[in-house]
């Protein structure tokens, strides 16, 4: 049961990452292509996007580390679980991606805080935004994929 619960959280909040990330891009080409200041509101969203993944990254890590039944335990399940591409997605694929999207997020965060021009903030928050987004969508298990989930997270699907 809580399993179930903090699987379809996980499931739900995956949108607001992409959401917030996606918006947060555009604001930042934007901000990049027309030599923009940064405002407290590109500093607003960034906070929210890099916050909202780190709940996100919360929520994976209980799973994979506490909850999950399809997360092996043990070294031998990993090295069974290698050779069946589901089991290998969930348990080191989409881990490792959505880890290097969220280091991703917050190196470049970090950067622009100690960047001085504007044009550089927006600039240097793009290309890791970028990076975070492409990895985020890599380690999306997106419906019709062999490993793929439901994109509501609430069919019988996501108590595999």
């Amino acid at each position: 049961m809580l399993y179930s619960g903090v699987l379809l959280l996980h499931s739900w909040l995956r949108w607001a990452v992409v959401v917030l990330g996606v918006l947060a891009l555009v604001r930042a080409l934007m901000g990049w292509a027309r030599a923009r200041d940064w405002t407290p509101d590109d500093r607003r969203l960034q906070v929210f996007f890099v916050s909202a993944f780190d709940i996100q990254m919360l929520l994976g890590m209980t799973l994979y580390f506490a909850l999950s039944p399809v997360t092996p335990r043990s070294l031998d399940a990993l090295r069974m679980g290698m050779s069946i591409s589901h089991l290998r997605f969930f348990s080191l694929e989409h881990p490792l991606l959505m880890l290097l999207a969220l280091t991703a997020a917050h190196a470049t965060s970090a950067m622009t805080r100690r960047e001085a021009p504007a044009q550089s903030k927006h600039r240097t928050w793009a290309v890791g935004l970028l990076l975070a987004m492409l990895f985020v969508a890599l380690a999306i298990p997106w419906p019709g994929l062999p490993h793929g989930r439901p994109c509501s997270g609430t069919s019988s699907q996501t108590n595999r």
